[in-house]
């Protein structure tokens, strides 16, 4: 059986992926944290901070927090 939790996550991160063009206009430079399809939580510049807003009334483990940004980010694995 599937949890709630990861639907949730499942839904926020795939949410997150589609509209990732639309979220880099209003959030660019920020990290946001997705409870569900389309319902930001919070947000912040510095990952840390965003963290921190977060354990204070949430539990950052069952949330999905992404970057966004308009410019492609590049990792070297």
């Amino acid at each position: 059986m599937v949890s709630v939790g990861y639907l949730k996550f499942s839904s926020a991160h795939s949410w997150f992926e589609r509209e990732h063009g639309k979220l880099a206009e209003l959030h660019d430079g920020e990290w946001i944290a997705l409870e569900d399809e389309g319902l930001v939580v919070e947000r912040d510049k510095d990952f840390n901070l965003l963290l921190k807003k977060l354990r204070e009334r949430l539990d950052p483990g069952k949330l999905f927090v992404g970057y966004v940004s308009k410019e492609p980010l590049v990792a070297i694995l």
